[in-house]
């Protein structure tokens, strides 16, 4: 099975195309290169070792403990985000919420090896 057709990587996909970018988009000038950078980084690294994790058994649990440390790395970035109004309070809890069901997949993901 190839990574993209884990639903982990469709869903974590799916909500930095379609949420994650354009919030992004409406950070202030000065954070483009700080903040939404970093939360950019945050996903392709949270992609990147979803794909790893799923190509590479030998070290799958350690790919998938990056991934989680990725989605734990979201959550901080996200709460700064609110704190200085750069999302609302609704937005955050959509963000952490399908952050949550993305760690939950994961999780089960790293129960079942």
């Amino acid at each position: 099975m190839k990574a993209t057709d884990l639903i982990i990587y469709k869903k974590t996909e799916v909500l930095l195309n379609q949420t994650v970018y354009p919030i992004l988009k409406n950070f202030p000038q000065s954070e483009k290169f700080a903040l939404s950078q970093e939360i950019k980084q945050a996903f392709y690294g949270l992609m990147k070792y979803i794909i790893l994790a799923n190509n590479v058994k030998a070290k799958r649990r350690m790919y998938q403990e990056e991934a989680d440390a990725r989605i734990k790395l979201l959550f901080v970035l996200f709460s700064v985000a609110k704190h200085q109004r750069y999302i609302t309070q609704k937005k955050n809890y959509f963000l952490q919420t399908a952050l949550e069901e993305i760690g939950k997949i994961l999780g089960g993901w790293m129960r079942s090896n």
